[in-house]
């Protein structure tokens, strides 16, 4: 291998890792939540968090109205979250990720996937919103999801294939347009549309 990744014009190598992890938030589709209380979870971002600032996460991602039909930021959590919907996890953690504002980059891995389609879109638009003033490495097979994105990267057998916004990718005609088009056709057949 040769070059260098770079994180602010710093060298990865040359980064401390405590550093890093202070500066870059990771969302995966299977984060994991404690047992405990909403609050508990939430203050493992921010421990200083204020109820207000928990609270518009919360709205944030449509989790508070729920969360104020059982106890609030109170509501007590199973190991795992077990006690939650899978879209009511993934929204809890993003939540949680929503907290650290002073991070620059926020990873986005598969934070979509296995969910419900309502919960999906709700997360796919916070994610838009947070791109406008962060800067947000999403990750997904889904290419509905990155559609908005600002520059996709097609990769395929651990390369790179194509680079470029959906428009130019499509018009290109290959690997991103074929799988975008069948994705589509999937998702339409599965709704009852014609593919």
């Amino acid at each position: 291998y040769s070059g260098e990744i770079t994180i602010g014009g710093v060298p990865l190598n040359e980064v401390n890792e405590t550093n890093l992890m202070q500066r870059v938030v990771l969302v995966r589709h299977n984060s994991y939540l404690f047992k405990g209380t909403v609050e508990e979870n939430l203050k493992m971002a921010k421990p200083d968090a204020t109820k207000e600032e928990m609270e518009a996460v919360l709205q944030k991602v449509n989790l508070l109205g729920f969360l104020q039909t059982q106890d609030g930021l109170q509501t007590q959590l199973l190991e795992k979250a077990s006690n939650l919907s899978g879209g009511q996890c993934q929204r809890l953690v993003i939540a949680r990720a929503l907290l650290r504002t002073d991070s620059a980059v926020y990873i986005f891995d598969e934070a979509a996937s296995n969910i419900d389609v309502e919960s999906e879109e709700l997360i796919m638009n916070v994610i838009h919103e947070l791109a406008k003033t962060k800067t947000v490495l999403l990750i997904s097979h889904r290419l509905a999801n990155v559609v908005k994105s600002d520059k996709i990267y097609f990769l395929k057998d651990g390369e790179i294939k194509e680079s470029g916004k959906h428009d130019e990718l499509m018009s290109q005609n290959g690997a991103y347009r074929h799988l975008y088009e069948s994705q589509m056709a999937l998702e339409n057949y599965g709704k009852g549309g014609v593919a």
